[in-house]
């Protein structure tokens, strides 16, 4: 749709033209009231549509002629200049905006009139539903709320967002938002059908039109390594020098050191995701003085290297940082990552021996006596920080050995000391050593189930002592199975589910565990009670849902119902196409959760969806590569495509 009045503005005739009600006010008024101005931002509308975007027909000679108009001396050619660019409407968007700088400050009040009156409808109706909902009323949120409607139109599955996003790069006046919008289009995978990536590829060029904006730059070539399946690395080199140029040469206020440096790392992550590894490197350690010589920064910048697998990077950040790298144990560990991936393991190991000596423990009692009880608390949230970190790259002995140094340097009933506890045995448990986590959570269970006042205190700051004492039956369980001992098996896990009924886990584990008529059919009944319980559950979060949306959390507890619901079912017994649809739905409300696709593709496998079942895991394992649990269920699905 191009531009249009509002069909109940009241207009008049002249020179057989239509003019607004509101011009003729403004011509009985002094040309210096440019306040008058803000009258007519309601009396023009311009949506953005596909075909209007497409057309481009005007010359940019003759808007640049228009927009020299509206400083004219004469009130009839600066009004006639201004009703020419209100029905050129976008088309003349960009030279607009651009003339908001210009010298003269009549053009430049005229101009940002003129920007003010057009009412951009941001979504069209072939948008997807949640693309309309994240575009309503775009332009009249603040820079933040914007550039969260962005990540949201991002996030979306199946590159659904990809028109908004380019009509936003095209549009929004905020460079930083602009640019957001292209780098978060650039960063999405490919869509594997060429004919697919060529349809974007056309539409990115239509909707751009003539833009010359730097975020339009961008997608031109970006639309090209659409067009191509490839990475254009000669295109890209440009752009990049090109930049580097104006920053240093402080030529443009647009083009920032960030800005550069978030479109090299999406460049190099793009090189290094289309076989261009060396090119990928090349251009990062080109680029590498961009990064501030902070700690905070280079952990973002070695985070962002070992995310993309550019380890090489983290070492050429060391060598240009020795300094800092030395003193903080994120960095430390981070260069430690990339020397085991690149198979120097002692030297691995000797700079994460460094890490974990950084503010250590206190050795002999006398040095402790000298730190407060929460001086000694803060070592340990800091290890445990580090621990977490460590544990989600899949540094399993390196977080156990900070795990280790929390339960050595303070008291077994401190609160951080249990919640050490419960989190190292359960990176343990996924890594199915049993006995190990017995050894774990037996000191802390044990002081418990002696000391009610010890258990009040705990739990009054949510440590979760019933789920841990059911775990410690569980793993006791597992090591009674292990060693054939099946009838103390059943009865351990008997007590873990007693102890926590709330983990489906042990119930699975109940049900996947031989025994007689009668623990069958015990355990068959609990599966179906609890089945019953969740799906009721579901139905009443879905309610709640239903009524107050994403108010009082209601989206994240429908879908962990919905998911609990099917992940039991799946490994179990029931209706498994219920589960599946359960599944699908949690996923509608959290997408890309890691957990809940590991669930979708335990459903597919449940009904023998076997490829269904690996597509579903591979996109967990994408967003958790390193958790045990997901690797041996891809290895499960695996055996059985083979």
């Amino acid at each position: 749709m191009c531009p249009h009045l509002l069909p109940n503005a009241p207009v008049s005739k002249q020179n057989g033209s239509i003019i607004p009600f509101t011009n003729q006010i403004f011509d009985r008024s002094h040309r210096s009231r440019v306040w008058i101005f803000l009258l007519l931002a309601f009396c023009w509308t311009v949506s953005i549509d596909a075909p209007c975007l497409a057309q481009d027909v005007v010359d940019s000679g003759e808007v640049s002629a228009l927009i020299d108009q509206l400083g004219d001396d004469s009130y009839v050619i600066r009004t006639q200049a201004k009703e020419k660019l209100q029905q050129l409407g976008l088309e003349a968007f960009e030279e607009l905006q651009a003339a908001q700088f210009h010298p003269d400050s009549e053009i430049v009040s005229a101009a940002r009139f003129l920007i003010n009156s057009f009412l951009v409808s941001w979504s069209k109706e072939t948008d997807p539903a949640e693309v309309r909902a994240a575009l309503f009323e775009y332009s009249a949120q603040d820079i933040d709320e914007r550039g969260s409607r962005i990540q949201r139109i991002a996030a979306l599955p199946d590159r659904q967002g990809v028109d908004a996003l380019v009509r936003v790069a095209r549009y929004d006046p905020e460079p930083s938002l602009n640019r957001q919008a292209a780098l978060a289009l650039m960063q999405q995978p490919m869509s594997p059908n060429v004919t697919e990536c060529r349809r974007q590829a056309e539409m990115i060029r239509q909707v751009l039109g003539k833009s010359d904006r730097q975020s339009s730059q961008w997608l031109r070539v970006y639309a090209q390594d659409l067009q191509d399946q490839s990475y254009s690395v000669d295109p890209w080199r440009k752009l990049i020098k090109q930049q580097r140029r104006e920053i240093d040469a402080n030529t443009s206020q647009q083009t920032t050191r960030a800005s550069v440096l978030s479109l090299v790392r999406t460049c190099a992550g793009r090189a290094a995701e289309m076989g261009e590894r060396d090119e990928a490197i090349s251009i990062s350690n080109q680029n590498i003085d961009l990064i501030p010589p902070t700690t905070r920064d280079l952990v973002e910048a070695c985070n962002w290297a070992s995310d993309t697998r550019l380890h090489e990077f983290v070492l050429e950040l060391q060598q240009a940082n020795s300094r800092l790298f030395s003193g903080h144990p994120r960095l430390l560990y981070g260069a430690a990552e990339a020397k085991l991936v690149g198979g120097n393991d002692a030297e691995a190991d000797k700079l994460a021996t460094q890490a974990l000596a950084i503010r250590a423990f206190p050795k002999t009692e006398k040095d402790k006596e000298k730190l407060s009880d929460d001086d000694i608390d803060g070592i340990a949230q800091a290890h445990l920080l580090l621990a977490q970190e460590l544990l989600e790259r899949g540094l399993f002995d390196w977080a156990e050995g900070e795990y280790q140094s929390i339960l050595d340097g303070v008291e077994v009933t401190s609160v951080t000391g249990a919640r050490t506890r419960r989190y190292m045995s359960e990176m343990i448990g996924e890594l199915l050593r049993h006995k190990d986590a017995i050894a774990i959570l037996e000191p802390l269970v044990d002081r418990v189930r002696k000391d009610d006042l010890l258990r009040k205190r705990l739990n009054a700051s949510y440590v979760r002592l019933a789920f841990m004492e059911g775990k410690l039956e569980f793993h006791r369980a597992m090591v009674a199975k292990g060693d054939g001992q099946m009838e103390q098996a059943r009865l351990l896990l008997k007590q873990s589910f007693d102890t926590y009924p709330d983990n489906v886990d042990v119930l699975i584990e109940m049900y996947r565990t031989e025994g007689d008529e009668d623990w069958k059919g015990m355990v068959e009944r609990l599966v179906r009670f609890r089945t019953q319980q969740v799906d009721a559950s579901v139905r009443e979060k879905e309610n709640l849902h239903r009524r107050f949306g994403k108010q009082l959390g209601s989206t994240e507890l429908l879908s962990q119902y919905l998911n609990e619901y099917a992940w039991l079912v799946s490994n179990t017994t029931g209706d498994y196409e219920k589960a599946l649809a359960a599944s699908k739905r949690s996923l509608e409300l959290m997408p890309d959760d890691a957990a809940m696709l590991d669930t979708l593709a335990r459903c597919y496998l449940a009904l023998g969806r076997y490829e269904e079942a690996a597509e579903a895991q591979q996109r967990a394992l994408d967003l958790m590569p390193h958790s045990p649990p997901m690797v041996r269920q891809m290895k499960e699905i695996q055996s059985l495509l083979e």
